[in-house]
């Protein structure tokens, strides 16, 4: 039985690379043809994998098609995308990165120095208020705004969280998210006010944090906090509500800290980043066009926590958004970008001497550990190569311990695009490249009658090599 079984599975394998090495170089010419769009696009959609370097998208393809043999050889839906490239993501005098800087520079096309938000050549925890007026730049919240375009971001971090903080923050450290977490002698805002000052200029902004935001923290019920705007807190709430034809803004903050639920599907309080995003598309269309920046930043936290299994889990959450927003939108006048603001220490290597054999989860091959930390949480001890990895709440090992956590990686990242002007984004760029296709892509200020604006690149890069 378990020979049959074997030759079954083989069998399947079989048929799987022959249908996806069924490829042609005529396929990929009529591929290539059929997406070139040279003009401009009415809609953007930007998806970000926090922490989602080449060997996470290689190692969740992996895992899918252990957990789904038919798909075996498949290539995710986001390595399907006809225009594909690669991005440096260096931050200002470094050849690290971090997710301020880095989603900083897709957002403004200006390379900042770590841990900074929204302000270009001030070193971080500057508290200098007319030096910090000086040095505020525009985003791609500012430049839509004026187009009188619709926006929208949607995370499962918290809203205050580095990605989508770059959008509307102007701070020299990333991590004052509340009053309590800025130096008494340093009088300036905290991103949570900031938010709640601009939370007009979104359209739509879901995600978590409420215990970050100053309304929340002083007992105020959001709603009656904000009467001009619709405030959802729950699940239902996102899925039951209809949007009138006012125009305010449609916020939604669903937990009191991050949004871990691709995995915990037993939380029916807060929704998926599925459901999100489908509810922002519903909210955002129009006329005029939106743009919106949609997070999975749960994968790189759980990097840094060592759980590979819930990272690689959060990748193939992603994918299967990216995969449903394509169904859905009209990629005739939508741009679809995904990519990533970094790579980890995590590394997917060996040997393998049966395509079934996978042993990153359930067995091991040759006594080779297939996946590892550079560094992380959980050291590496004598018998990790055999270990069965195939528990949720494992952390995988690591070369090095570091209790503080995983760090970045600094190879290059995936980028892929297809819709108006997405061939514009092959080849290797700089992470302040994404900035400039989607401005040159979406031409602001298309509506408003102003002349477009061009964003100044200021950049100081200490490197041999950039």
């Amino acid at each position: 039985m378990v020979f049959k079984l074997k030759l079954v599975l083989i069998a399947a394998v079989i048929v799987a690379v022959l249908e996806t090495s069924s490829e042609t170089i005529k396929d990929r010419i009529a591929q290539l043809k059929s997406s070139y769009r040279d003009y401009e696009a009415k809609n953007l959609v930007l998806f970000i994998g926090d922490g989602m370097g080449l060997s996470s998208i290689s190692a969740a393809r992996s895992l899918r098609g252990q957990l789904h043999p038919n798909k075996l050889e498949q290539l995710l839906t986001l390595e399907s995308l006809p225009y594909t490239g690669l991005i440096d993501t260096h931050c200002q005098g470094t050849f690290s990165s971090e997710s301020g800087c880095t989603a900083s520079a897709i957002f403004s096309g200006i390379k900042q120095i770590p841990k900074t938000l929204g302000i270009s050549n001030v070193e971080a925890g500057n508290c200098d208020i007319e030096k910090l007026k000086k040095a505020k730049f525009n985003t791609i919240l500012d430049l839509a705004k004026a187009s009188n375009m619709k926006v929208g971001i949607v995370t499962n971090t918290r809203i205050t969280h580095a990605t989508p903080a770059a959008l509307y923050a102007k701070t020299s450290n990333r991590f004052w998210t509340m009053s309590q977490y800025i130096p008494k002698d340093c009088d300036v805002e905290s991103i949570g006010e900031q938010f709640e000052k601009r939370i007009h200029e979104f359209d739509v902004a879901f995600g978590g944090g409420l215990k970050h935001l100053p309304s929340h923290i002083a007992g105020k019920d959001m709603s009656s906090a904000f009467p001009n705007v619709h405030f959802l807190t729950t699940a239902k709430e996102l899925k039951n509500f209809k949007k009138s034809q006012d125009s305010k803004p449609v916020i939604g903050v669903f937990a009191e800290d991050h949004l871990y639920n691709a995995i915990n599907k037993s939380d029916k309080k807060e929704p998926s980043l599925s459901s999100m995003v489908s509810r922002a598309i519903d909210f955002l269309e129009n006329k005029n066009g939106y743009v919106l920046v949609v997070e999975n930043g749960i994968i790189d936290m759980y990097h840094h926590r060592s759980f590979l299994y819930k990272s690689l889990k959060e990748v193939l959450a992603l994918d299967d958004v990216v995969n449903e927003t394509l169904e859905r939108v009209n990629l005739d006048d939508t741009l679809v970008i995904v990519t990533s603001d970094h790579a980890t220490s995590f590394t997917f290597s060996g040997y393998n001497r049966g395509v079934f054999e996978y042993p990153m989860f359930n067995q091991s091959i040759l006594n080779t550990s297939f996946m590892i930390y550079a560094h992380g949480r959980r050291g590496f001890k004598p018998g990790d190569e055999k270990q069965i990895i195939d528990n949720i709440n494992k952390r995988y090992p690591s070369m090095i311990k570091d209790e503080a956590g995983g760090t970045h990686g600094m190879s290059n990242v995936y980028i892929g695009a297809d819709g108006p002007r997405a061939f514009l984004l092959t080849g290797v760029h700089e992470q302040t490249y994404i900035f400039k296709v989607i401005e040159y892509a979406i031409g602001f200020n298309r509506h408003s009658g102003a002349p477009t604006l061009i964003a100044m690149t200021v950049s100081i890069i200490f490197l041999v090599i950039s």
